[in-house]
């Protein structure tokens, strides 16, 4: 398996990979696990790579440490401040610590309070954003500029940049270590997308000969969308969903980009299905799972033909959900 070929600037595996060496030692080796449930249903091989039990319990701590890593000493000193709906925000906080790189985040007034906690636990500033419109992402990314600005700090964007999309590659990149020891090769591999960030660096990890998948939820489909016509588009983003990382409407334009050139193909399911996902992560595995992060899984439970007698990768992204929340899926019927 090899990177996709380097156009319109696009990372090479080479700039990928030393990204990843740079950070591999911060970051937690998560497990590659096989869902024997889910093969059955496919007749084939279904596993999870399990970014769930990431440092702060979602995949995005790689592409935020690699970022702060990467910022110049002036802008360290500085300081960053970036909006996030909560897993970038967990992540920023716990690589600011590290680094000791002062953050400051806004967060929408509606986050749940795990992540919102998560968040502060590393140290960070946190400012709740009451509005919701036109959306609450970007009404908490309007916010963030004008802080930013007042602080003079460097802005971030959780997942449309460049260096942050590089440091996501490298679940990609783990996950094709993983596969190679094992003797395996990977048909699919399902991604989550709010933004874009980790199915754009896995796309650019993996070659022709694995379809990636980008993951949304109905109403929420920003990139399925624009995958469709050619150019960025915009869900309309009206139904109530639990999924709280995959509300963005539109994905990045950095994102975009790269899936547009690399083959990506999307696919939505309801919302609700993520729940009988968190259900058999939890009943077979073991494995903690937030709706956002169950939906690659789910799709595969709700789509078996497309993936039949195939070897399937589903990466379970994030596990942060209120423990209330959590024990009412499980206990649902």
């Amino acid at each position: 398996m090899s990177a996709v070929p380097n156009v319109n600037q696009l990372p090479d595996y080479l700039k990928l990979n030393h990204a990843f060496q740079q950070i591999r030692n911060n970051v937690r080796t998560t497990p590659l696990l096989k869902s024997d449930v889910l093969s059955e249903l496919i007749r084939g091989e279904v596993l999870i790579k399990a970014e769930s039990l990431q440092i702060t319990g979602a995949f995005k701590f790689r592409g935020a440490f690699y970022r702060l890593l990467n910022l110049t000493e002036s802008q360290k000193k500085q300081g960053v401040t970036a909006y996030s709906s909560g897993n970038f925000a967990a992540g920023l906080s716990a690589a600011g610590q590290l680094l000791d790189i002062p953050v400051r985040l806004v967060m929408p007034h509606d986050a749940p309070k795990s992540k919102v906690n998560n968040a502060r636990r590393y140290g960070a500033e946190i400012i709740l954003c009451q509005c919701n419109k036109p959306s609450r992402e970007e009404a908490a990314s309007a916010m963030a500029r004008q802080i930013a600005k007042d602080h003079d700090a460097v802005l971030l964007h959780p997942f449309d940049d460049h260096e942050i999309i590089i440091g996501q590659a490298s679940v990609a990149l783990e996950l094709q270590e993983q596969l190679a020891m094992s003797g395996k090769s990977c048909d699919h591999i399902l991604c989550p997308v709010g933004g874009g960030s980790l199915v754009a660096g896995s796309s650019l990890v993996f070659g022709s000969n694995t379809q990636v998948w980008a993951v949304e939820v109905d109403g929420y489909q920003g990139m399925g969308i624009s995958l469709e016509n050619g150019r960025r588009s915009r869900a309309k983003g009206h139904i109530l969903c639990d999924c709280d990382a995959l509300l963005a409407l539109e994905p990045g334009i950095a994102n975009l980009d790269i899936v547009l050139q690399t083959g990506v193909r999307g696919i939505t399911v309801n919302p609700q299905k993520s729940h009988d996902a968190i259900r058999l992560g939890f009943q077979e595995m073991n494995l903690v799972l937030e709706p956002s992060g169950a939906v690659a899984i789910a799709a595969i439970m709700d789509n078996p033909a497309l993936f039949e007698n195939k070897t399937v990768v589903a990466i379970g992204s994030g596990g942060n959900v209120d423990p209330d929340k959590y024990a009412a899926i499980l206990e649902a019927v």
